[in-house]
């Protein structure tokens, strides 16, 4: 008897850990998803239910929101492409790039490289408003405000430190074995990175994929100094609901916010083993 209840104490104290920890990340869990969860069900409201105080919990759904969106509002089509192409071009500029010059970081040898390494993210680290001005006038002397290559080149000032930084962190923790086997077989380094190397980083390239569309398609402050009347995007088509004349059109902002996130949401979950193991694989390693 004394040894079973010597053997409880710590098993009840695991479970009480094991449901504190439940309880703590359910919380932080609801605090994250608390803003999606308030506006996701005014997208199906009707506009004199949208702003009902006390909410409305229990009402019928209705697509006119979305009906109202499409509608009334012919430059959404135009913006969300336009927040593709933007975000699409982004990305796969920034993951090139960012691939060989962080494999360069990775297998260099020269004693300035790890403070390179520390200068690349620390323009990661600034804030944007740093790199708004000069940018400015450098895109408008080149005339490419108001221009996708404009918008691109803007966002990879984000993007493109990131995704150099980590995958030269995680290139680093593959042996140098294996590609100078593939060196011996008549491999070069372009070869090696994208055949050999690529493939075993791929949890981190998804990381970097995420990171970079996720930002390139919410970016706000950039999008509205750089962008134009034609590549205007759905991050700066939004802020038009609080401008209207009869007030906040807060159902159709609503059904659009929840458009706008969807692709985001979708990237995310297709890609959500890859995406944890790559932030999982970098920090242990």
């Amino acid at each position: 008897m004394n040894g079973r209840r010597r053997m409880s104490g710590p098993k009840l104290k695991t479970a009480f850990v094991k449901v504190g920890l439940g309880a703590l990340t359910a919380f932080v869990v609801f605090i994250a998803l608390f803003p999606l969860l308030w506006f996701a069900p005014i997208a199906f409201k009707p506009q004199v239910l949208a702003w009902a105080m006390p909410p409305k919990f229990i009402f019928i759904p209705t697509f006119e929101n979305f009906v109202h969106v499409f509608r009334n509002m012919p430059n959404f089509l135009p913006a969300f492409r336009n927040s593709l192409i933007i975000s699409i071009f982004t990305t796969g500029i920034s993951l090139y790039l960012g691939m060989t010059a962080g494999y360069a970081l990775a297998r260099s040898h020269f004693r300035m490289t790890k403070y390179m390494g520390i200068w690349i993210i620390l323009t990661r680290m600034a804030p944007p408003m740093i790199f708004l001005l000069p940018f400015y006038i450098g895109l408008r002397a080149l005339h490419l405000i108001g221009t996708f290559v404009g918008v691109i080149f803007t966002y990879m000032v984000i993007t493109l430190p990131f995704v150099t930084w980590m995958m030269a962190s995680y290139f680093r923790t593959i042996p140098e074995e294996i590609e100078q086997s593939a060196m011996i077989d008549g491999c070069n380094r372009i070869q090696i990175l994208f055949q050999i190397t690529a493939p075993v980083s791929l949890p981190a390239i998804v990381t970097c994929m995420i990171f970079s569309f996720i930002y390139s398609w919410n970016e706000f402050l950039f999008a509205l100094i750089v962008t134009g009347r034609n590549t205007k995007t759905v991050s700066i088509l939004i802020t038009g609901f609080t401008m209207a004349s009869e007030g906040i059109q807060w159902g159709p902002m609503a059904a659009t916010s929840l458009m706008i996130i969807l692709p985001v949401l979708i990237m995310a979950m297709v890609n959500q083993k890859g995406f944890v193991r790559g932030l999982i694989g970098g920090a242990i390693k």
